[in-house]
């Protein structure tokens, strides 16, 4: 099937404009065809789906906030410290951003040892990196696979090329420009769209580790029922230097109304 493709390629070629060299589908289909068969043969279907998926609410989402999660847990701590049970209760009502912050309260309110709790908020940190590494696998995949496959094209192009060394000296031209811009096209896809990709993905996967042990730590704190002070304190070294400043920032402000 690729030969064929490329052996269309190449006669439509033959009447190449120079507006027309860097489009050209069967290029782009011998690459593009033959990464998404070979990540196929890798991965599962509903992998390469899922990190699809996992790479658009990526990039659309916004940064994660680490200061605003300090402050909830800090808020979280105040009321247990003050009310029990039923002050985390009460800000469970609205309480609807982070899912393993949520979990953790929720074990805390229906009885867990705080052993307990810590063991499922460690399992849910491990268990949520390890399904977000499998996004970044498979762009990591993609990104090693399209240059080979711009390759492929490349080789094709040149196997029609050396078929023609005995006829007009015009058609090796033609033939020439298909076998190199496949691995252009390899070339592109690997190194601007998969490769950034998989790293933009591989990045947020470790921003969700650090605010994963940070929600760790800090629902261990709530369960001591340490001061607010000292949870901004322990936690600021989990907190990225850019959001660092607001956090303490926050935290003088507090101080001065108090």
């Amino acid at each position: 099937a690729i030969i064929g493709v490329a052996n269309y390629d190449v006669e439509k070629f033959q009447n190449l404009t120079t507006s027309q060299l860097y489009l050209n589908l069967p290029s782009f289909l011998i690459v593009i065809g033959g990464t998404l068969a070979a990540t196929l043969i890798a991965h599962p279907f509903s992998h390469l789906i899922r990190g699809f998926k996992a790479f658009f609410i990526v990039f659309v989402r916004k940064e994660l906030d680490f200061v605003r999660v300090v402050e909830d847990i800090c808020e979280f701590s105040t009321e247990y410290t003050q009310k029990g049970i039923p002050g985390l209760e009460e800000k469970m009502k609205t309480y609807t951003s982070e899912d393993m912050l949520k979990d953790g309260i929720t074990m805390i309110i229906n009885g867990y040892k705080p052993e307990e709790v810590l063991q499922f908020l460690e399992h849910s940190i491990h268990r949520r990196y390890d399904q977000e590494l499998i996004d970044y696998y498979v762009f990591r995949t993609m990104a090693k696979t399209a240059p080979a496959f711009g390759m492929v094209g490349t080789l094709v192009g040149l196997i029609f090329m050396l078929q023609k060394l005995g006829g007009d000296p015009k058609n090796l031209g033609p033939f020439l420009a298909v076998a190199l811009i496949t691995t252009f096209y390899g070339l592109i896809l690997a190194n601007l769209v998969f490769g950034p990709m998989g790293n933009k993905l591989l990045h947020h996967a470790e921003l969700n580790m650090r605010i994963g042990r940070m929600i760790y730590d800090g629902v261990s704190f709530i369960l001591q029922k340490q001061h607010p002070v000292f949870i901004k304190d322990q936690l600021a070294a989990y907190v990225p230097p850019h959001q660092r400043k607001r956090l303490f920032k926050e935290k003088v402000e507090t101080t001065t109304g108090q």
